[in-house]
């Protein structure tokens, strides 16, 4: 058997082979293993080069780098181009060519805050002015619109958004760069008018200062024409009134507020209260003299700061003057029981034991607006006292009687004065009657207005001057009479109604009211 072996340097073959050839040499045999028998060159045969097969060739034609197959490469460049914007695109001014629609969400922001603007004498940045926009939605238009893959979007895109600004930080920027820029408002006061007694307005005054809706208009337009990054943007200001925090309408509303709980009907007027009871009502002029009324410069608010001392000063004898004896209140009725006239108000009584703590709580309320003060104690409610009352004439006795009780059937005579009455023909009528109409004095017959007689009219007479009458029946009532002295039984000297002393006119006058019932009978 012959071995052979190959070998790459073409050593004892045919030179014209080349490198590439093989040529074929005798391998001399092994040497023995231990307790292996020798073979000799008879069972060797002979060891000599064998001619090797044609090396492949490598094809690397197809291959770039470091190995990367170019088809691996075209489809990796195209799966970029598929999440990529194309190059040259700008969204908001911000180069975002090349970039992730999550890159360039986050270039447009950082763009719009480095960004340099001029305004007036000032150059600021954007995060000064507090710019904004929405960076994420730009982001993705710019990619919907430009994508990397579409080679005619290349260097021609651009995508505009609406900047926001925030408006009371580029405000403080601009007051501090640009302050010729501003001029201060003044915000309208709540004051106490001592002559009018009540709480009045002094207006406020709006200032001047830099639009910046307008600016925030203005620099969305100027990033579109300036793409470069390095640009400054000179801003032109626009100057705009600038409103006081604290409105004129702001502090006459407040002023309404307070002066509408100094009305003596209103639901919860200004003062101290016992169980939602009026105990002691306050004018304006002595609860102004606790507070302090100022306009918040952030919120325009109108915040109330107590005053406590003055507070304190002013309760340190509130006992004396919140407490009261409970006064009944007294009416006179009718039968049925109805009101007819209060002859006194009632009073509930108060009572209060200390001032522990009053302080605090009208501080508290003061603060709110409120100027009612609620306090701890006992409340007396008064009670109704009724008085029934009624009149009778007695034509045959010639005397009027008047009674008096809680209620009807309760009543006791009170008073009897003699009477004169109708002459014949002028009959006082009899029946139950109810007073209907009182007057101090009256002209009574055909009178002028200075109590003249006047011929030719209803009656052939006129007196003047007829005092405290009474009526309960048409043209018939009490009424005093100073032109006669005659009365009592048998007298029979007026035109219809009951005569009466001067004095005795006046009783009964006050005595009964309108709905009073009289009882005339023979």
């Amino acid at each position: 058997m012959t071995n052979v072996a190959t070998r790459p340097d073409g050593a004892g073959g045919d030179d014209s082979a080349g490198a590439d050839a093989h040529s074929t040499m005798v391998i001399p045999p092994r040497p023995p293993l231990p307790g292996e028998t020798p073979v000799g060159p008879a069972e060797h045969g002979d060891v000599q080069w064998a001619e090797a097969e044609p090396r492949k060739k490598r094809h690397l034609g197809l291959w770039l780098g470091i190995g990367i197959p170019v088809g691996l490469i075209a489809a990796a460049a195209g799966a970029a181009a598929a999440v990529l914007i194309a190059p040259g695109v700008t969204a908001a001014g911000a180069p975002v060519g090349f970039s992730t629609e999550g890159n360039a969400a986050a270039t447009i922001a950082a763009h719009l805050e480095d960004r340099r603007f001029a305004i007036g004498d000032a150059t600021v940045s954007g995060a000064d002015l507090g710019l904004s926009v929405d960076a994420k939605a730009l982001a993705e238009q710019a990619f919907t619109t430009y994508p990397a893959w579409n080679l005619g979007a290349w260097g021609n895109g651009r995508v505009d958004g609406t900047v926001s600004i925030d408006a009371e930080k580029a405000a403080e920027t601009l007051r501090g760069a640009v302050p010729e820029l501003y001029s201060d408002s003044v915000d309208a006061q709540v004051v106490f008018d001592a002559d009018a007694s009540q709480y009045t307005v002094v207006e406020a005054t709006s200032g001047e200062g830099v639009d910046v809706a307008a600016l925030a208009a203005s620099i969305t337009e100027a990033l579109a024409k300036h793409p470069d990054p390095a640009d400054t943007i000179t801003v032109e200001p626009q100057e705009t009134e600038v409103e006081a925090a604290a409105t004129t309408e702001e502090a006459q509303a407040f002023a309404a507020s307070l002066n509408d709980q100094f009305v003596a009907d209103s639901a919860q007027a200004a003062g101290f209260y016992l169980q939602d009871e009026l105990a002691l009502a306050l004018p304006a002029a002595d609860i102004q003299g606790w507070m302090d009324i100022t306009a918040d410069p952030e919120s325009g608010d109108f915040v109330v700061t107590p005053d406590m001392g003055a507070i304190e000063e002013a309760i340190k004898d509130l006992p004396a003057r919140v407490n009261k004896d409970v006064v009944n209140e007294e009416v006179v009725v009718n039968s049925a029981g109805d009101k007819l006239h209060v002859l006194k108000e009632g009073q509930d009584g108060f009572g209060i034991e200390t001032t522990d703590g009053v302080s605090d709580a009208i501080a508290a309320s003061l603060q709110s607006g409120d100027l009612s003060f609620d306090l701890q104690g006992e409340v007396v409610k008064f009670e109704t006292v009724t008085h029934f009352r009624r009149a009778e004439v007695d034509k045959s006795a010639g005397t009027a009687y008047f009674y008096e009780g809680p209620a009807a059937g309760q009543e006791a005579l009170v008073a009897s004065y003699p009477i004169a009455l109708g002459k014949p023909g002028h009959d006082t009528k009899t029946g139950h009657f109810t007073v209907y109409g009182q007057l101090t004095s009256q002209n009574m017959g055909s009178c002028d207005a200075e109590g003249n007689y006047v011929p030719g009219g209803k009656f052939d007479y006129c007196t003047a001057n007829v005092p405290f009458v009474t009526y309960f029946n048409g043209d018939q009532g009490f009424h005093g009479t100073y032109w006669h002295n005659s009365f009592g039984a048998g007298n029979y000297l007026s035109h219809g109604c009951v005569n009466m002393t001067q004095t005795a006119a006046e009783w009964t006058y006050r005595f009964l009211q309108v709905g009073s019932e009289v009882w005339v009978h023979d």
